[in-house]
């Protein structure tokens, strides 16, 4: 396979349009970042953020701005049989819209195949190669969720919260403000989290707080009060309690139970056949 082109985060104005009577002579991915218009197979559809079409190489493109600015990432490639029987593996369509799972990661797989493809990188034919075939894996992840339409819209967004909320189980998170932020009622937030993760956002916020309590209590001398409070507990009494509610420990038995001591540490590294060796 081959890169012929790539653009990143390309924005034109609302008028703008592609036509291709005859295909543009290559492989190309659209990556949609604003609503847009396509024809396909003699009809006119209506494309959303989030959605991609994959061109073969003599299919006609006729696609453009649906009343904003229009925003896209696109690849044009060079396709041998090996890339399209992966292609036909992954189940990735062409010639039709498909959604696209996590836009932010996609999207950030082609830009990082923008700044290879212009790099002076000695191996830089081979990292794209791999950056394409984990961009076609990515892709093809949104072809098996087991929601479509209107759903499917929110998975990225809640998936963003998600990893938020796991990567700062310390924040005040509030089921009321997180479905403020995203313009759902807490019944129809809750139903979709359920639906998109099979755990509840209540129970996942919790989860997320054990396992940073976890991890800063088998690899820190902080105290139990100084953990519930980086876990996003202000009373460490309540923190206690749903620590042993979860875990069936009490936060020191844990820590008695995982913690590495420094004395054990420095006894490690005493003890190390290795050290003082010259390599």
């Amino acid at each position: 396979m081959k890169i012929v082109n790539v653009g990143s985060a390309y924005r034109h104005p609302p008028e703008f349009m592609i036509n291709r009577p005859y295909g543009s002579g290559d492989y190309l991915l659209v990556v949609l970042r604003s609503r847009a218009f396509f024809h396909l197979e003699g009809k006119k559809r209506e494309a959303m953020p989030g959605q991609a079409v994959l061109f073969r190489k003599d299919t006609p493109q006729l696609y453009g701005g649906l009343g904003e600015d229009f925003i896209n990432d696109w690849i044009h490639f060079e396709a041998d049989e090996a890339l399209l029987q992966k292609i036909a593996e992954l189940g990735l369509p062409f010639d039709e819209l498909f959604p696209v799972r996590d836009l932010t990661l996609v999207t950030s797989l082609i830009k990082n195949i923008f700044s290879e493809r212009y790099s002076q990188n000695p191996r830089r034919e081979e990292s794209l190669g791999l950056y394409f075939l984990l961009l076609l894996t990515k892709l093809s992840e949104g072809m098996e969720l087991p929601f479509s339409g209107k759903e499917s819209l929110y998975y990225r967004e809640l998936a963003e919260i998600r990893s938020e909320i796991y990567l700062s189980p310390e924040q005040n998170w509030n089921v009321d403000e997180i479905a403020r932020r995203i313009n759902l009622s807490r019944s129809y937030l809750q139903h979709l989290y359920k639906t998109f993760f099979g755990e509840s956002l209540i129970k996942d916020i919790t989860a997320s707080r054990m396992q940073q309590a976890k991890y800063l209590l088998s690899g820190s001398d902080m105290t139990v009060a100084d953990v519930a409070r980086r876990c996003g507990y202000m009373n460490d009494v309540h923190f206690m309690r749903q620590f042993k509610a979860q875990t069936g420990q009490t936060p020191t038995q844990y820590r008695l139970q995982n913690h590495i001591a420094k004395s054990e540490v420095e006894i490690a590294r005493k003890d190390n056949p290795f050290r003082g060796t010259k390599r």
